[in-house]
């Protein structure tokens, strides 16, 4: 959810072209066989001085097109009307084409093809039918044309080779052989800060790790290697740690990519495989600091996205994302939205020190989920409703000063509260205890000492039963230590003497006077 993080990869499919030749989007470009419809990061035309220029949205390409590479690296989106074929391309990151004969010419890079559209691959002449698609890797020393549907004939040198879904070529030796994808690098990613949990579902959600499957739960940190699936008439909704959120559709699925370490913090990747998303981006969030998924593209709105492509945007502003398509949203969840707009707030009671055991009590929204993490372990505070969450143990903390950070996640939005405790399970020490009675009178003496006594708590309850009856004083401590003395009155002879020193934190000790 920052500025500068991987927006999706999205390629645009025939329907969105034709959407956008129809909205006018278009305009004043539809002359040029090959045009670049949407541009992300560093994209770059050639013009007729041989000189590399910049472009971010509707563009004609006349010569050559090149996209920065590295990550997120530059991405274009290019609609192709040569030989009476009406095509889409997707240009990859660190990629180069070049224009021959009104055709693109790929020299180098990714590519992913929408039919009907032809290209020349290296020099050879590529034809996709209607409603193919088809990969084009030509980085890293591979060479080779992937059909992932529908079917296409490629000019390989005096012969001609013909591609079905899940068959490759490879283009040195015109070898043809089964393909199964397991990197499709064209697919919607979302980057956002620290880790990614479930904070809310409906209907069937499950969570996949290879063979097994179980229910989602809310609250449930999602696994590198890990996929979330919907059913239908599903949703679920998932939040980064650092910010941002993003409503997984029904009938869809994502895998988590990879959590990974960065100069700006912890960081996870998702990849939808399936199905659609609507990606959720606060507008108070600004560039370039904000946490934002994705990019400035679509700063300030909500835009969905679906596995193979960018489906719309609606309102807030655009950026480096070129063309965009406006509109209403659909029917997603409306109730939810407002509750979504809620800003999350966390209050922490003040903590009376030092303790015997933690224990807090906080306030935040309903729905919220709210966490005591203490170094590397983390507590959850139960729910109590209407708001109210509390933390009544805290098992296997050791004794002394701690720092307990307080924190609540909702839909995104994160808030923390920092406090300071001690804990203290060690008793008072007695000693020099004495009881003498003259006449009426029953004066009970002794020391007490208290080595976790300080500043914070410099006194102790002293408490005195005789037979039924109970005194009850408080004894000031200097150093750790105190004196006292009650004058009481005397029990019936034989009665025993017992006491009780009590310290702040609750630890107690016992003594029986003869």
């Amino acid at each position: 959810m920052r500025a500068d993080a991987r927006f999706p990869a999205l390629p645009l499919r025939p329907a969105l072209a034709a959407l956008l030749l129809g909205s006018g989007l278009l305009a004043g470009a539809q002359g040029a066989p090959l045009t670049v419809q949407q541009a992300l990061g560093r994209v770059e035309v050639q013009d007729s001085s041989g000189t590399w220029r910049a472009v971010s949205g509707s563009t004609p390409v006349r010569l050559g097109l090149r996209t920065a590479s590295g990550t997120p690296g530059g991405r274009a989106w290019l609609a192709s009307t040569a030989g009476g074929r009406s095509g889409t391309l997707l240009v990859g990151p660190g990629s180069q084409l070049r224009v021959s004969q009104g055709e693109a010419d790929l020299r180098g890079g990714q590519f992913l093809l929408g039919g009907p559209v032809g290209v020349h691959v290296l020099g050879n002449h590529l034809v996709l039918e209607r409603g193919a698609q088809a990969r084009v890797d030509l980085a890293d020393g591979t060479r080779r044309v992937a059909l992932l549907g529908g079917s296409a004939r490629l000019a390989l040198g005096s012969r001609v080779v013909r591609l079905g879904a899940g068959q490759q070529v490879a283009l040195k030796t015109g070898q043809v052989t089964p393909f199964a994808e397991t990197d499709p690098w064209y697919a919607a990613a979302f980057t956002g800060p620290g880790s990614a949990t479930v904070q809310a579902t409906r209907g069937p959600v499950y969570v996949a790790s290879g063979g097994t499957r179980k229910i989602a739960g809310v609250g449930e940190v999602l696994q590198t290697g890990e996929r979330l699936t919907t059913g239908g008439g599903a949703w679920a909704e998932v939040g980064f740690s650092g910010g941002g959120y993003l409503r997984l559709q029904a009938q869809s699925e994502l895998t988590v990519r990879g959590n990974e370490r960065t100069a700006r913090g912890p960081e996870t990747t998702l990849q939808l495989t399936r199905g659609s998303a609507w990606n959720v981006v606060s507008s108070t969030q600004a560039a370039p600091a904000s946490p934002a998924i994705g990019s400035t593209a679509a700063r300030g709105s909500v835009f969905q996205v679906e596995a193979g492509r960018l489906v719309r945007v609606f309102g807030g502003q655009t950026g480096t994302a070129g063309a965009v398509l406006a509109g209403t949203p659909g029917p997603s969840n409306p109730a939810l939205d407002a509750e979504r707009a809620q800003p999350l707030t966390l209050v922490v009671d003040p903590v009376t020190l030092p303790l015997r055991d933690l224990t807090l009590s906080a306030v935040s929204l309903p729905a919220a989920r709210v966490t005591a993490q203490m170094g590397r372990r983390s507590f959850p505070l139960t729910s109590l409703g209407g708001g109210r969450f509390r933390l009544d143990t805290a098992p296997g903390l050791t004794e002394g000063p701690h720092t307990v950070v307080v924190r609540a996640e909702w839909r995104g939005q994160v808030r923390t509260r920092t406090l300071r405790v001690t804990l203290d399970r060690t008793p008072p020490v007695l000693s020099d205890l004495g009881a003498e009675q003259a006449g009426s009178l029953l004066t009970v003496s002794g020391t007490v000492r208290d080595e976790e006594a300080g500043t914070d708590r410099a006194s102790v309850g002293v408490t005195v039963d005789l037979g039924g009856e109970s005194f009850s004083r408080t004894v000031a401590l200097t150093g750790g230590s105190g004196t006292f003395q009650f004058p009481l009155p005397a029990p019936a002879p034989g009665t025993p003497v017992r006491l009780t020193v009590r310290d702040a934190a609750g630890n107690e000790a016992h003594a029986v006077l003869p």
